[in-house]
This record gives C-alpha cells, structure tokens and sequence, in this order.
C-alpha cells in the first residue's frame, strides 16, 4: 500500500506499510467538522492524551502497552506517554513526547530526539511534555478541546486530557467527543484497506490453527500458532482504533 516515497507507519518484518498520509487526513477531517460546529471559537486547539505504560500490580513488569484508540486515529504514534495537539483554524500538529531520562537507554536503548519523531510521524512539530503548558500559552489557543463522552458499547468514559497547569486555559470537554466519534465511523480508503487487510491476516490465523488443531491439544499451544510473527500483525493492527 506504501511505497518507498511514501512515509508510513509499520510494526515491522511482514506487516502492512500504512500512510503517514492516513492520520494527516484523520486530522484533516476532524479539523474540517469542528470549523462547521458553530459552538467551536477561532482559535480553538485539539488536545488529545495517549495511552500510559502500566505496571503488573507491584512488580517492575509492565503489561503490554496498547495505544488509545482516538490519539492513534489522530496520531499514528505507538509511544506511551504521549499528547497531541491540532490547531483547529489551520489543522498544524503538535507531537508532545516524554522527555526521557539518560539511564533509560542503559535498558531500553537509545533515546531519540524531537527531531526523529517529527519525521517519524510527519507532524508539523514535536516538544517534550514537560512543555505543554508554556507551548500551548505561547499559542494563546482561544480553547482548549478536550475529549470526554461515554463509549456505548462498554459504558466506559474517554480519558480526558490533563497535566500540570491546565487550568490557566479555557477548556472545553463536550464539543470534541461527538465530532470525533462521527468521523472515525466513516472510513476513507486508506483505513478501509487496512481494515481488509487485518480482516485477511486473521482469516489466515485462523485457517492455520484448524489445519494444525489434534485432539488434546490446549489451548495455549494453538494461540501460539496463531501469533505467529508473520499472522498476529493484525492483532497489533488493532491499536489503530478502526
């Protein structure tokens, strides 16, 4: 689906190459809504808050981080820890990401900078979060868009948006959620491909399991079979959010 020039987003060896260009116009379409939504001012800004790495119970263990499905729609980006901002007026992005400290890298390797996350993820700028405040009051948004509503499949409420000094800003929490939920139930073409690809690669899953099940086998040794490296890609695909 992507070639060489254009910059996407992968989870590596044997899994789908998806458009950078695919969240951009995710933004595009959500920036294009809010404009129309009368109750939106001049100068309102999109603020979205990622999903967090969480430790099993008291250990150092962490469990398996999955990205928040609205910052991914908006995003594409699969760090934790992260915020975004969108300029309603103009549709510019901004990538907040953890300022990390040096012994990170004794553990998990290198610490890349702002500026391998910009061209990462094709945003129009990256700052640490540690800055949102003093970012976002340089900007002078007129408000700040929060996202809050309940999800109707699992009675759950969306994790707004917070940090340290949020309260200096105007903040409004009921305009965003509507407009965003309507437009991720439309899928453009790019998403719709992905879709078809997942829905593909877990239909693959699948048909290697049962070819593969015998009698007394447990379960454990067919999920094994069905994450495969080349066949669970779908199931990383699923932190996409469509």
């Amino acid at each position: 689906m992507a070639s060489a020039a254009r910059p996407s987003f992968s989870l590596g060896n044997e899994t789908l190459k998806v458009p950078l260009e695919l969240f951009a116009l995710n933004r595009q379409r959500l920036c294009e809504r809010l404009r129309k939504n009368k109750a939106v001012q001049a100068g309102s800004v999109v603020l979205l808050q990622g999903g967090e790495e969480t430790q099993r119970y008291c250990t150092d263990t962490s469990i398996i981080f999955r990205q928040e499905s609205f910052f991914h729609w908006a995003f594409g980006v699969i760090e934790s820890g992260c915020y975004g901002a969108i300029a309603v007026d103009d549709g510019k992005s901004t990538l907040f990401i953890p300022r990390l400290p040096a012994s990170y890298a004794t553990w998990m390797g290198k610490i890349h900078s702002k500026e391998y996350f910009k061209e990462k993820y094709a945003v129009d700028d990256v700052v640490y979060t540690d800055e949102i405040a003093s970012v976002l009051t340089s900007r002078s948004p007129s408000v700040l868009l929060t996202l809050r509503g309940v999800n109707t499949d699992s009675g759950s409420v969306c994790r707004e948006a917070s940090f340290e000094g949020i309260s200096q800003f105007s903040v409004n929490n009921t305009i965003l959620h509507p407009e965003i939920v309507e437009c991720r139930v439309f899928k453009t073409d790019m998403e719709l491909e992905v879709l078809r690809y997942t829905n593909r690669i877990s239909s693959e899953a699948h048909r290697e399991v049962m070819k593969a099940v015998k009698v007394g086998m447990k379960e454990y040794e067919m999920e094994s079979l069905f994450q495969d490296p080349v066949l669970r890609s779908t199931l990383d695909l699923m932190a996409l959010g469509l």
